[in-house]
């Protein structure tokens, strides 16, 4: 069911929103609820948007201003809900003769927006006798809507009714199909795919649970976007400019136009149904905005970000700033756009805003105009960066052929730069080629109209080393190695890594006299990362011991397929059982015929034997019906573990579980019963948990952080079970850990046992530009340093732990952390400016005036706090009593001051 909005209901609509000079701030929009008994969750932003556009209402006398959410809405009420939801109710005759059956009792009040219910075919009178039939004569109009009857008034009231009986006789995918009535099954059905109605659980419907005045306003919400019906006080169109309070509209006439919100605006981004700020909106998206009685804009909501604007590529030939005209080359030909100065964004192609004086000429531009007419610019981005800048780093990639530069700053940030053609590079006054720099060089740079122009290498890395091992010396930690037969030397760093392909925890003690290895130098010139290249292995899982002699070094074990595979026993065999080291001769009592074993091996020589006494892998399937875990084990390879009716599940974080607990995609080990080596006894799952970094204890050895719950934990390194390692997982000492830009931990659990501690660095920032095209924001620290954090993946954008949109929703001057998840991704959190009253500080705490008796008057100071007016950088000692101040938090700690 369509329903148009005309031209005439639209202009008179916009012209009712006046711009209204309501005061404003740009900050976050958190507007206290329009009815005193609604707080802020899941149902507010349906009940206000319904409430607004007259579908719903509240109370009357005793309660007024009041909506209720908790009573049950009655089928009759349903209806009128329905009527008004359609856009119909002006077709109500309130003067008609009705008459109705006598099994149907109805409020005189509802009958007439039945009867128009009936005619519209959203009610059918006969089912509805029936159900009064079926209820035992319990009156029809007062009794309480169910979920699943009001599944069938949305479904007709949206048009669906066709689709809901083409799948009447499909049963749903909820586990209590069977209690849905079989009339009804084809409109749960439409009415969840089209998601105006969920399941209670992920698989239960609770088809007979009565609704509630705050459930039915989230289901006809999400309906409206099945619809299209002019509300009265509603208008939509393209986000074409946020400026303060001031919105504005490209509408689908080709007619643009500007609204004022009201200072208690309630604004909703795309798909969510937390407040936001206005400028988490993302631009040329379509809104819908409900006005106030004053002619302000009450409520906002984003209903689509595809963008409503057409991009135009050209190059820019000539800015007429008197006429308001430039100048663009499209295809070859001149062509000259007019623009409205005001409303105009114009940015570059890092998103750095610029004016219409900063617009270089004979660059590349995209235009952006409106869809409909083509005729209106609205936007304009110069294709490459107009920045300026120098800078020093270490090299992290360097394209040659795509002519791009990564580099690592001093503060640790990532910058990308495209690299000029005509580039100069030089080491020691001697002329370089781009293929001559390699990451870890120690770089100058200049970048000129976003491109990098010269490049100056102050310090060179040395590449890797490859040779053959000639002698492994832990006492002096070094290494002998031959190069083209020549003896060298090298010394190992502490916590060196030894890699192998196809072996997990390798150490020194596998690395052997004759293995050829590539060996990977630290800042300091000893050997930080040792590969060994001439070996891998291979593996054979739960293969059965058919005989073993190692005595003499022999071991024949029978695969899958019952194929006999002999292996031969070196010096560098290793031996485990449950992760325990054994050594050969312990291994003897374990390794008899008919054990399950797994093995690891190159060529016929046994790199490792483990007795199965355990599996480790991501579960594929827990399968309750038949007790099995499925698991892929960490080599791809899958088995099928049968567990008894309990087992142990260890879980960090929780007490008591068992099976239930297990979930698909968990990373698991599990502990077999050691005497049958096939029943799972105990699961021991692996979870990542983020601590923030409270203390290093150097003397002890040990690490203190602090959960988001604020319970705090301590952990000794005094153990080769736990490791320590950087954001690239490479290993690093407590003293690195002390000293770098490190506030968060990722510490990953096996079971209730921490086993690594992955140190991520935090950025906290003002931004200066954002490029969404490129995954990239650019901050300026605390420190007066500007980074450039660029992103693999998109970013989680969040406020207030919510998540706002994309990389587009920020702006520039928010104040932003830069910071990862516990599954390592990427999160940019918009720290809002809170405005206070300064009053008193000592060295930990700031004082401000209490603007209420239940607000806090104190706030804890972070350490480094930046205070500033400006650019100038101030002393707390500065500030007087009655100073207005800004402050930003993060983490319950004050980080910035400014003085306004």
């Amino acid at each position: 069911m369509k329903k148009g909005l005309s031209k005439g209901v639209t202009g008179l609509l916009a012209a009712s929103l006046v711009l209204s000079g309501v005061s404003y701030t740009s900050k976050a929009v958190w507007a206290a609820s329009i009815f005193t008994d609604v707080k802020p969750g899941w149902s507010e932003k349906h009940i206000t948007k319904l409430a607004m556009q007259g579908i719903l209402k509240g109370g009357t006398g005793k309660q007024a201003g009041m909506f209720s959410p908790a009573n049950k809405v009655t089928r009759q009420e349903a209806v009128i809900i329905a009527i008004r939801f359609m856009g119909v109710e002006n077709e109500v005759k309130v003067g008609d003769p009705l008459v109705f059956p006598s099994d149907l009792v109805i409020k005189d009040d509802y009958k007439p927006y039945i009867k128009l219910a009936v005619q519209k075919n959203i009610l059918n009178l006969q089912e509805e006798i029936a159900l009064v039939q079926k209820d035992g004569g319990k009156e029809w109009g007062s009794s309480p809507a169910t979920r699943e009857w009001m599944a069938k008034l949305l479904v007709r009231a949206i048009g669906k009714d066709q689709a809901a009986k083409d799948v009447a006789d499909k049963a749903t995918s909820f586990s209590d199909d069977g209690q849905i009535d079989a009339g009804l099954k084809g409109y749960v059905s439409v009415a969840t795919t089209l998601g105006l109605v969920n399941g209670v659980t992920a698989t239960k419907f609770d088809p007979t649970a009565s609704v509630t005045r705050e459930m039915a306003s989230t289901l006809f919400s999400r309906a409206q976007s099945q619809v299209d019906v002019a509300y009265s006080g509603q208008v939509s169109g393209a986000l074409t400019a946020v400026e303060g309070s001031k919105l504005t509209l490209l509408h689908s006439d080709g007619v643009v136009k500007s609204y004022t919100l009201s200072s208690s605006s309630f604004v909703y981004g795309f798909g969510s149904e937390q407040t936001t700020n206005i400028s988490a909106l993302k631009l040329y998206g379509e809104v819908i905005l409900i006005g106030n009685t004053d002619g302000t804009v009450g409520y906002v909501e984003q209903t689509s970000e595809t963008p409503k604007v057409k991009n135009i590529e050209g190059t820019l030939l000539l800015v007429s700033e008197a006429q308001n005209k430039l100048t663009v080359s499209i295809d070859g030909e001149p062509k000259s756009v007019s623009y409205n100065a005001q409303a105009l964004t114009i940015k570059d192609i890092n998103g750095k805003s610029l004016t219409i004086a900063d617009l270089p000429v004979n660059v590349p531009v995209t235009l952006g105009v409106d869809v409909a007419t083509e005729s209106k610019l609205l936007s304009l981005t110069v294709n490459k960066a107009v920045t300026n800048k120098s800078g020093t780093g270490t090299v992290e990639a360097v394209n040659v052929s795509g002519l791009t530069l990564q580099v690592k700053d001093a503060a640790g940030e990532s910058e990308s730069y495209p690299i000029d053609a005509n580039v100069v590079v030089k080491h020691n006054s001697t002329n370089l080629t781009l293929d001559q720099l390699v990451a870890g060089d120690a770089i100058s740079y200049e970048v000129k109209m976003g491109s990098v122009t010269s490049i100056t290498v102050t310090k060179k890395v040395q590449p890797p080393i490859v040779g053959t091992v000639n002698l492994l010396d832990k006492g002096t930690k070094t290494i002998q190695y031959r190069v083209n037969g020549k003896l060298e030397v090298q010394e190992l760093a502490d916590n060196v890594t030894v890699k192998l392909e196809g072996l997990s925890n390798v150490t020194l003690n596998d690395l052997f006299p004759g293995d050829t290895v590539s060996m990977t130098l630290n800042d300091s010139g000893k050997v930080a990362i040792i590969t060994i290249t001439s070996r891998s292995v291979n593996f054979l899982n739960g293969a059965v011991v058919f005989s073993a002699d190692l005595d003499n070094d022999i071991l024949i074990v029978t695969d899958s397929t019952n194929k006999k595979v002999p292996l031969i026993l070196t010096e560098t065999t290793r031996f485990d059982l449950n992760g325990t080291v054994l050594t050969k001769k312990d291994a003897v009592k374990y390794i008899i015929k008919g054990k399950k074993i797994n093995v690891g091996y190159t060529n016929s020589n046994a790199a490792y034997i483990s007795v199965v006494s355990q599996y480790s892998g991501t579960v594929l399937e827990n399968n309750l019906s038949a007790k099995t875990l499925k698991l892929q084990l960490d080599n791809k390879n899958e088995v099928v573990l049968p567990y008894p009716n309990y087992f142990s599940a260890e879980i960090y974080g929780t007490s008591s579980t068992s099976y239930l607990d297990i979930r698909v995609g968990d990373k698991v080990t599990a502990l077999m019963d050691y005497n049958t080596q096939d029943t799972v006894i105990a699961v021991q799952v692996e979870k990542t948990v983020q601590f923030e970094l409270e203390k290093v204890d150097l003397s002890l050895n040990k690490v203190r952080a602090k959960r988001s719950d604020g319970v705090f934990e301590e952990w000794s390194l005094n153990t080769t079970l736990l490791s320590l390692v950087d954001e690239n997982d490479n290993p690093i000492s407590l003293n690195a850990l002390n000293q770098l830009n490190t506030k968060l931990l990722n510490v990953t659990f096996k079971g209730r046992t921490p086993v690594k501690i992955k140190a991520y660095p935090v950025t906290y920032g003002k931004v200066t530009s954002v490029n969404a095209a490129a995954n990239s924001v650019e901050l300026l620290t605390n420190a007066g340093t500007t980074v450039t954090r660029t992103f693999a993946a998109a970013p989680s954008v969040v406020r207030n732990n919510s998540v706002v949109g994309s990389l587009s929703s920020i702006k520039a001057d928010d104040r932003v952390e830069v910071r990862v998840d516990e599954s390592g991704k990427a999160v940019i959190e918009i720290i809002p400016g809170i405005s206070k009253t300064y009053n008193n500080h000592n060295s930990t705490t700031l004082y401000v005036a209490r603007p209420s008796l239940s607000e806090s008057n104190t706030y804890d100071l972070h350490p480094q706090v930046y205070v500033h007016q400006g650019t100038r950088t101030m002393l707390m000692s500065e500030f007087k009593n009655g100073n207005a101040i800004t402050i930003y938090i993060v983490r319950g700690k004050v980080v910035e001051i400014v003085k306004n």
